[in-house]
């Protein structure tokens, strides 16, 4: 895949989050029934944990750093210690679209021959930046996926 459809999908995922999760924001009712749907609060928490290992701890350490070490990610831990577990749902909202947002502009920024650069993945051994990339935007429409039927749930 190109550097600039894989922007391209990214951004347009980035669009899709954009719009469901604005909806919350524009609709305290449906943001208070949310707010108390443990589930649904978690499942938001952990995918913003888990996005900022992705950019912190992956992306930008293939960028800045010679064939990494990239560790496994593990979800238990960041259920348990994420930073986001005990955030309000608006705040989880919030730090999610920002830092999407700043790694659009990354995204764009980056020169072409970074897009090549690997990190040594604990389990899985060379992986490019540009793969990691196209994982998160394949991740991203299982995720948009089921949060689109989450809020259709509690919608109705």
């Amino acid at each position: 895949m190109e550097v600039r459809e894989l922007i391209e999908l990214f951004e347009g995922n980035f669009k899709q989050y954009n719009q469901l999760l604005n909806k919350l924001e524009g609709n305290p009712y449906l943001l208070q029934s949310l707010g108390s749907n443990a589930e649904l609060q978690e499942k938001l928490s952990l995918l913003t944990d888990i996005q900022d290992e992705i950019v912190d701890f992956r992306l930008k350490k293939i960028i800045s750093e010679e064939h990494p070490y990239l560790p496994r990610i593990n979800p238990e831990h960041l259920k348990q210690y994420g930073i986001h577990r005990q955030q309000p749902l608006q705040k989880i909202i919030l730090d999610f679209l920002q830092q999407r947002r700043a790694l659009i502009k990354l995204l764009h920024a980056l020169p072409l021959e970074n897009w090549e650069r690997t990190g040594v993945h604990e389990d899985e051994g060379h992986i490019s930046f540009k793969e990691l990339v196209r994982r998160m935007i394949e991740k991203d429409r299982k995720i948009l996926e089921e949060l689109k039927q989450a809020l259709m749930v509690q919608h109705t």
